[in-house]
Order: C-alpha cells, then structure tokens, then sequence
C-alpha cells in the first residue's frame, strides 16, 4: 500500500513537472511528511490540537518546496535574464505572503502554539536536508 501511494505521488509529481529524481524525491518526503502530520494532527485535534499546527507548519514549508521545484525545474536556467529573476522574485514574494497570511491567521486568530508551527518548519527542512543528502548519496532515482 505504501508503495502504491510513494509510486502515485512520484506519478503526480512527474506530470507537474519534477522530473529531477533528485528533487522529486525530496518533494515527494516532504509532502508525505505534511500529509502525515496533517492526518495525524487532525486525529488527535480533539485530544492536543499540537499535533495539528505543527502538521499546519509541516504542509506551509511543503508548499515553499513544491513552488521552487516546480518553477525552477520547468524553467530554462542556461541563460540568465533580468526577466526570469523578476518572475522568480515575484512568485517567492507570493508564496511569501501566503505563508505569512497562514501564519498570521494561526497566531492571532486561532492562538496556534508558536513552537508546534516552528517545529513543523524545522522538522520539514529537516527531512528535506536530510532527503537531499541521501539522494546525492545514492547516485540514482531513490
């Protein structure tokens, strides 16, 4: 079963355009992270609603990694141009601003504890560091 969802989700990826196996492989560990801890989170929202935020700041670090992948690798970068930094810069600043949105409305408005969103950010770079030095290690498609 396992298998079946790592397969599907490296299907989806590779249709969006994250054809690296490098990089779709440190794509694929960090949405399976979020997707882990906001199931997990919302579970046990009843119980400890920690688990949830910190799942909440697993899936805004995912969405960052998505973005860069998913734009850097369908742009061609053997040429620099002011135009494609503007166009990088603009769609960073973008979902800089989603993710300050989402924390924004976390914090103030539903009181998420700051250190279980803080934790999720951590632990996603984390498993993305840690995700990119075993696919540099191996050498091949993980």
């Amino acid at each position: 079963m396992i298998k079946n969802l790592v397969h599907a989700l490296d299907a989806l990826l590779w249709r969006r355009g994250v054809q690296h196996p490098q990089i779709r492989f440190v794509v694929r560990n960090v949405l399976v992270a979020a997707m882990l801890g906001l199931l997990t989170g919302a579970v046990c929202f009843y119980w400890t609603p920690v688990i949830f935020w910190f799942g909440v700041g697993l899936a805004l670090l995912a969405q960052v990694f998505w973005g860069l992948a998913h734009f850097f690798l369908r742009t061609n970068l053997l040429e620099y141009t002011t135009a494609l930094l503007m166009v990088a810069l603009l769609r960073s600043t973008g979902r800089l601003l989603l993710t300050g949105v989402v924390l924004y409305v976390a914090l103030v408005w539903c009181r998420a504890p700051v250190w279980a969103l803080l934790g999720g950010l951590v632990a996603n770079t984390a498993v993305a560091l840690g995700s990119y030095g075993l696919a540099g290690r191996t050498g091949h498609n993980c």
